[in-house]
């Protein structure tokens, strides 16, 4: 993938890549258009419901509609495709290998960066979505061991309203819930050094997780600026 151009400052266009939800989408959420200083362009991605890309095994019939739908974004000008879901990162390599421009399909692209650094002491922690989903997902070469893994699939707000698709929800209870996992992958893992939130939905409250753990916080934005200086993953 590293034969792919990295877009310059000036000809750089993002298009995101959206699966088919109506859940709320906070401010710092992908979904969410002021959450970038710059425009982006959004595509969705018909067959993309949570159920079926929260999956161990994400349909080739998926896989094709995040093309087609990458194509138009492509056609329409982007330079860049980044995806509303981490679990895209299990499909990256047959998704990059159809697309001419870099993808960033999640946040989980930097794990490889973060977990080879040598300066890096201690382990990287993974706030997700689904943990039981995600330890059944071939990541490929985004794979690695040193990681500790905290899921928010038993939460009574967050969980629920994205896998159902619920159109609202309240904000202080997610918020308590974002947290409370944060503060529990923290006792499991005392020595985290970093933290990677997996689901793009997290990413509203990435300052506040860094502030409250005081340590690094990546998220789906960390992982498009990652792309845009280093080069595609």
């Amino acid at each position: 993938m590293s034969a792919l151009p990295v877009p310059s400052p000036s000809e750089f266009h993002l298009g995101i890549l959206m699966l088919r939800t109506a859940f709320p989408r906070l401010l710092g959420d992908i979904g969410h258009p002021d959450s970038f200083d710059y425009p982006v362009r959004y595509q969705t991605v018909s067959s993309a419901s949570v159920p079926r890309v929260v999956n161990a095994h994400i349909d080739e019939s998926v896989v094709l509609d995040f093309q087609h739908a990458g194509q138009t974004l492509i056609d329409q000008g982007a330079s860049m495709l980044a995806t509303s879901c981490g679990f895209v990162c299990a499909i990256h390599d047959r998704l990059q290998s159809r697309l001419s421009v870099p993808l960033v399909s999640s946040a989980l692209n930097v794990l490889p960066s973060l977990c080879d650094d040598p300066a890096r002491a201690g382990p990287i922690g993974i706030l997700t979505f689904d943990a039981r989903v995600l330890a059944q997902i071939p990541l490929g070469r985004f794979q690695r061991d040193h990681v500790v893994i905290q899921g928010l699939e038993e939460s009574r707000e967050f969980y629920p309203t994205i896998r159902e698709d619920r159109t609202s929800w309240c904000e202080a209870r997610v918020e308590a819930e974002v947290m409370a996992a944060a503060d529990a992958l923290k006792a499991r893992a005392a020595d985290m050094t970093t933290l990677v939130l997996e689901c793009t939905n997290l990413s509203p409250w990435r300052l506040a997780l860094s502030h409250r753990l005081g340590i690094e916080v990546h998220d789906i934005h960390t992982a498009i600026r990652h792309g845009r200086c280093y080069g595609p993953f």
